[in-house]
C-alpha cells in the first residue's frame, strides 16, 4: 500500500472518530430551582434533678444503700424526677437502666453472684400516666422515673453463692434511646 492510501484511510478514521464525539453534543438539557428551605434538627436529652432521687423498699419506706442489707425476694426502688427535652416531629424514645449500672464490686465470686442475680427495670411518669415510652412534646416536660432493682426468689444454691455479695451503683444511669 503506498503512503497516498495510508494517509487517506487514517483521515477518514480520524473524520470519523471526530463525527461520533460531536453527535453526543446534540442532546438539550436545562435545569430549574426548587423551592429550598432549611431542615432543623429536634432535640432528645434528659437531665436528672440536682438534689438527687430517693431509694425506698418494696413497702415505700427510705432506704441508706450504706447500711441496707438486701436478701432474697427485696425490691428496692430509686425515684427521682427528671427534666426531658424531647422536641421533634415524629419522636418517641424509650427509657432503660444503663446495662453497666450494676457492677460487681469485686471479682469475688459471691460479688459476681450478686450482680448476676438482680434484675432491673425502669418506667416513667408522665402526667400522672405511667408508660414505657414518651412522644415528643414541644419545649421541656418533668418526667417521675422509676428504676426497681430486685432480688428475686431463687434457689438456695443460687441465692447461697450471693451471701455477704455486693454490687457498685456508680455507673447507674438511665438511657433514653429514640425508637425508630
Amino acid at each position: 500500500m503506498n503512503k497516498l492510501t495510508k494517509a487517506a484511510i487514517a483521515g477518514a478514521a480520524g473524520i470519523a472518530l471526530l463525527l461520533g464525539g460531536a453527535g453526543s453534543l446534540a442532546y438539550w438539557n436545562d435545569s430549574t430551582s426548587l423551592a429550598g428551605g432549611t431542615i432543623n434538627a429536634g432535640q432528645l436529652q434528659i437531665t436528672a434533678d440536682p438534689d438527687g432521687g430517693v431509694w425506698t423498699d418494696a413497702d415505700g419506706d427510705p432506704v441508706d444503700l450504706a447500711t441496707f442489707l438486701a436478701v432474697p425476694g427485696d425490691a428496692l426502688t430509686y425515684t427521682d424526677t427528671f427534666t426531658l427535652m424531647a422536641t421533634g416531629d415524629n419522636l418517641s424514645a424509650t427509657l432503660a437502666l444503663a446495662p453497666t449500672s450494676i457492677t460487681p464490686a469485686s471479682s469475688d465470686s459471691e460479688d459476681v453472684a450478686l450482680a448476676a442475680l438482680l434484675s432491673s427495670s425502669a418506667v416513667f411518669t408522665v402526667d400522672s400516666v405511667t408508660t414505657s415510652t414518651v412522644t415528643a412534646n414541644a419545649g421541656t416536660q418533668t418526667v417521675d422515673v422509676a428504676v426497681t432493682i430486685t432480688w428475686p426468689d431463687g434457689t438456695s444454691t443460687t441465692d447461697n453463692a450471693a451471701q455477704l455479695g455486693s454490687v457498685v451503683l456508680a455507673n447507674m444511669s438511665v438511657v433514653l434511646t429514640q425508637v425508630v
